[in-house]
């Protein structure tokens, strides 16, 4: 592929085959919720915290603004500046209608919205790779508080500094780049080529955001946000009586997405929730409102991107294409 050209997007899946795999994950977790409700009594605890919740959502909501503003940043330095920003806003949450799938990568859907406004396919993929990684660089950072909590922590901070590192390499090392793909050109199926061609070129499209100051203001905006979805776990907890350090409050959340993001489990469905149940009982904190807090918090951040990307892509959708 020429220097300057935006790779070709492989073929997004139906929509409707992935609303049913969403459904289907939803299914499973409110099936889970009633089967917990019937000995743990969790829904009727969590609706007596409906004040907590919602202060919960609002500053997840919050983050979703900082997040937003980091690739606003990003696509402007690699030259394909979003004319409004309100539109921009609107399609970077379009993505978390899919944000319960496997790594992520349903937030892709941004592709296709944020080319309606002239940002090429190459441009949302880099910045996309590119705020994965400094998510899990933040999110490690910020789950060493509760390291203590976790045997295998050395093992996942070795497991994510291997990936960026690696991610690292790829995106500045032309020869690594054609070893990359003289490997994928192997690889059997056209289909599978075809997207590992296309994750390829957005890691390489990396390059140019690859700058100390860069790579600095935009590690500031996702602590930022982090710790404002942090803030909201630590409330609920104080909210059920749930006494931890300040260290602890800040960081079993994290903690416990990193989990759920190396479990390659769709949204870290169950393995987030399990971990952060794990962490609060390991503190002296009781099962049930460990159970409660767990639920509480991804009803206030993944379920709630959920529902705000389905809006946000459902207002895309009643729009024609220009």
């Amino acid at each position: 592929m020429t220097e300057g050209t935006s790779p070709a997007a492989p073929a997004p899946p139906r929509r409707g085959r992935a609303l049913g795999w969403l459904a289907g994950i939803a299914s499973v977790y409110l099936l889970a919720l009633w089967y917990l409700d019937r000995d743990k009594h969790v829904l009727s605890r969590l609706g007596d915290l409906a004040g907590p919740l919602a202060v919960c959502a609002l500053l997840v909501l919050c983050s979703y603004l900082l997040r937003y503003q980091r690739w606003h940043v990003l696509l402007r330095v690699q030259g394909h500046p979003v004319a409004s920003w309100r539109a921009g806003l609107v399609a970077y949450l379009a993505g978390f209608a899919f944000t319960a799938s496997p790594g992520k990568a349903g937030e892709l859907l941004r592709i296709r919205y944020f080319s309606r406004l002239g940002i090429p396919s190459r441009a949302t993929l880099a910045t996309f790779v590119y705020e994965r990684g400094l998510d899990l660089a933040v999110i490690t950072l910020l789950g060493t508080g509760a390291a203590g909590l976790v045997p295998l922590f050395g093992a996942l901070t070795g497991i994510v500094m291997v990936l960026l590192v690696g991610l690292c390499l790829l995106a500045a090392w032309p020869r690594l780049q054609a070893l990359a793909r003289a490997v994928i050109a192997r690889l059997p199926g056209p289909r599978v080529r075809q997207l590992c061609g296309f994750l390829l070129d957005g890691v390489c499209g990396l390059r140019p955001l690859l700058r100390p100051g860069l790579t600095l203001a935009s590690t500031a905006y996702g602590a930022a946000a982090w710790l404002l979805t942090a803030a909201a776990f630590a409330w609920l907890c104080h909210c059920l009586g749930i006494a931890l350090s300040w260290q602890h409050a800040l960081a079993i959340y994290p903690l416990a997405m990193l989990v759920g993001a190396l479990s390659f489990v769709p949204g870290g469905v169950g393995t987030t929730e399990a971990a952060i149940v794990l962490m609060l009982t390991s503190t002296g904190a009781g099962l049930e409102v460990a159970v409660a807090a767990a639920i509480g918090i991804r009803l206030a951040s993944l379920w709630l991107a959920v529902v705000v990307g389905m809006l946000a892509m459902g207002s895309l959708e009643a729009r024609p294409d220009p």
